[in-house]
């Protein structure tokens, strides 16, 4: 181990029937602790007041492992240290297994107390607002001891935590991203976008909406390189309207909805979630068709991941939502 001392090599060659011996009889779930303990916290000082150990323990723990693997797991890098190659291997691996633990724990729990388990559930910005509580309040009439823990964000923060068992499912339309043979995917409804506006603006006043209207007008528009912002683009060219140059880059539904209010700008919107606001008075969906750009919005899970009678429940509730919302 470079930082403790220890004579092992960082190049020094793998045996791999040394390693199945250590990983089988003597590696502990105190070590994968330590490993990303050591990854996040960069000093045996830190990491030692963590884990509530002498800085003594930490090193001659992570020597143990060192010889026990036959290969560095850190080194130096100035008054911090850093993982090896192979350092970085096993903690990626070792926040999987730690994870899995904990998992397992809050499932012996939940049993214990005569709950019906936990989803995790990822959440994109389309299925947020109208199909999610739809879901949820189905859920828990039908299962109210049980947990549901909803994370909104983006396809990039989703994917790879579905994939690392910390997601059971991603509910949003489907994408290039979620199109992997690792993947199951539900389809539950399309909903296409449409263009808004709000009540106040001067188009939704007009009878007759036509493209050539839209020239020189203000927009909020998804981020650049969005799948949603190139079609757009191409749409208004097809349509002699040129590139937006008064524009505010959002993803963020509810501060998009406050902007339209607030200020004479174009909004695109998911048509279910543009129809509430149309109902309810405050948005207004303009008559000019974006056509098909998108995919449906559905349910992607992992394929081999174990299916709880939570997730089984949640998805099936997912759908039965979708048939309210279907438009």
């Amino acid at each position: 181990m470079v930082i403790s001392g220890s004579t092992v090599s960082p190049a020094a060659p793998l045996d791999r029937t040394a390693i199945e011996s250590y990983f089988s009889r003597q590696l502990k779930l105190r070590h994968l602790q330590l490993l990303v303990a050591l990854a996040e916290r960069q000093t045996v000082g830190k990491v030692a007041s963590v884990l509530n150990v002498t800085q003594p323990a930490v090193s001659k723990m992570l020597g143990e492992m060192e010889k026990g693997i036959g290969v560095a797991l850190f080194e130096r890098d100035g008054r911090r240290i850093r993982p090896t190659a192979h350092g970085e291997c096993l903690v990626r691996h070792a926040r999987e297994l730690l994870l899995l633990a904990q998992r397992a724990s809050e499932e012996l729990h939940a049993m214990s107390g005569g709950t019906d388990g936990r989803v995790e559930v990822g959440v994109l910005s389309v299925a947020a607002p109208i199909l999610i509580p739809a879901a949820v309040a189905l859920f828990k009439q039908r299962a109210p001891t049980a947990t549901v823990c909803l994370h909104e964000g983006t396809l990039d923060q989703l994917v790879p935590a579905l994939r690392a068992g910390q997601l059971d499912m991603i509910v949003g339309r489907r994408a290039r991203g979620l199109a992997a043979p690792e993947f199951m995917t539900e389809s539950l409804f399309d909903d296409p976008t449409v263009i808004v506006v709000a009540r106040t603006h001067p188009l939704a006043r007009r009878k007759r909406v036509k493209w050539a209207d839209l020239a020189g007008l203000a927009w909020i528009v998804p981020s650049a390189g969005a799948p949603m912002h190139r079609h757009l683009l191409s749409v208004l060219e097809a349509h002699g309207v040129g590139t937006p140059i008064n524009t505010v880059e959002s993803v963020v539904i509810d501060a998009n909805v406050g902007m339209l209010q607030a200020c004479p700008m174009l909004g695109l919107l998911p048509r279910s979630l543009a129809r509430h606001h149309e109902e309810s008075g405050v948005l207004k969906i303009l008559p000019l068709s974006l056509g098909a750009a998108l995919g449906p919005v559905s349910t992607t899970w992992y394929a081999d991941a174990q299916d709880t009678p939570a997730c089984a429940l949640f998805r099936l509730c997912l759908a039965d939502a979708a048939k309210q919302t279907r438009i």
